[in-house]
């Protein structure tokens, strides 16, 4: 089993990190999938997303997850009938789960340059009042994993990132952090936990 990280991070949550190294062929070895999932692997026309997903399920296959527990919902967002709480992510050759008893939002991203090009599009005015850091790619990346964490934990579509979401000031290295969801005149708070790997970086939001 080839993760490359796996922790509890709170009581009852659990994240774990797989390092996609596998043709597709052996990654869809050992797994049960049904109708529903078959189409939607069948759906995926890049390799790179068929193999994001089908390392998902083997992650979840790992947490004694039954194929027919994970379902989608009308707005896409996965979750378990079994009551417990779960959050996906996959970029290129990394894919991660995160399982809980409360809601928890999880996301990972490479370090790219082109983020450089999007970040004021995602960028709160409380984000940073550092002009170098609009300009630091990991600073960047480590924001939108946290929003994006923040997003899926939220689940409420047409939340504005720039506006909607903000991370509170957070050091390089920092393992933990906070983020607030602006909604209908209320502040939403949740707790972020930032995770550092080699050419990426990993967001939780939980609440």
């Amino acid at each position: 089993m080839p993760e490359c990280h796996i922790e509890i991070i709170e009581k009852f949550t659990y994240i774990a990190v797989w390092k996609i190294t596998e043709t597709e062929s052996e990654l869809v070895s050992g797994l049960t999938l049904s109708k529903e999932a078959l189409n939607r692997l069948t759906l995926r026309r890049s390799e790179v997303h068929r193999k994001g997903y089908l390392a998902i399920r083997q992650l979840l296959k790992r947490f004694d997850i039954h194929p027919l527990t994970h379902q989608y919902d009308d707005n896409g967002a996965p979750y378990l009938t079994d009551g417990r709480h779960l959050s996906i992510t996959h970029t290129k050759d990394v894919a991660a789960v995160a399982i809980s008893t409360k809601p928890v939002g999880i996301d990972l991203e490479h370090y790219q340059n082109k983020i450089l090009k999007i970040g004021p599009r995602f960028l709160h005015r409380e984000d940073t009042q550092d002009p170098k850091k609009v300009k630091d790619i990991h600073f960047l990346t480590q924001i939108w994993t946290a929003k994006e964490a923040l997003y899926k934990v939220f689940r409420k579509p047409g939340i504005h990132f720039n506006t909607q979401l903000c991370i509170q000031p957070f050091k390089v290295a920092d393992s933990k952090g906070a983020g607030t969801v602006f909604e209908d005149g209320k502040t939403h708070h949740f707790i972020l936990h930032y995770r550092y790997f080699d050419g990426y970086c990993l967001s939780l939001a939980t609440q």
